[in-house]
């Protein structure tokens, strides 16, 4: 199914430090555990728009400079 990230929304954030204790997956798909990682809240829009749901992403530094938001609205 189709997607859309809402990166400038409302209840969106910047990407900030953190901490991940838990396992997560970054943008790119690596696995994050026990490291110093970024994190972001957005909304993912599925399908025509009707059904939103909050996402957080988790990336590295290195996912930052290589990651293309190419599919997303900046409203």
């Amino acid at each position: 199914m189709d997607y859309t990230i809402v990166i400038d929304g409302a209840d969106c954030y910047p990407w900030t430090e953190t901490f991940v204790i838990w396992p997560r997956r970054s943008v790119s798909g690596a696995p994050l555990f026990w490291t110093k990682a970024y994190k972001r809240k957005v909304w993912v829009v599925w399908g025509t728009g009707f059904h939103m749901e909050p996402e957080t992403q988790y990336a590295t530094a290195f996912d930052l400079l290589t990651y293309d938001d190419n599919n997303y609205i900046k409203t």
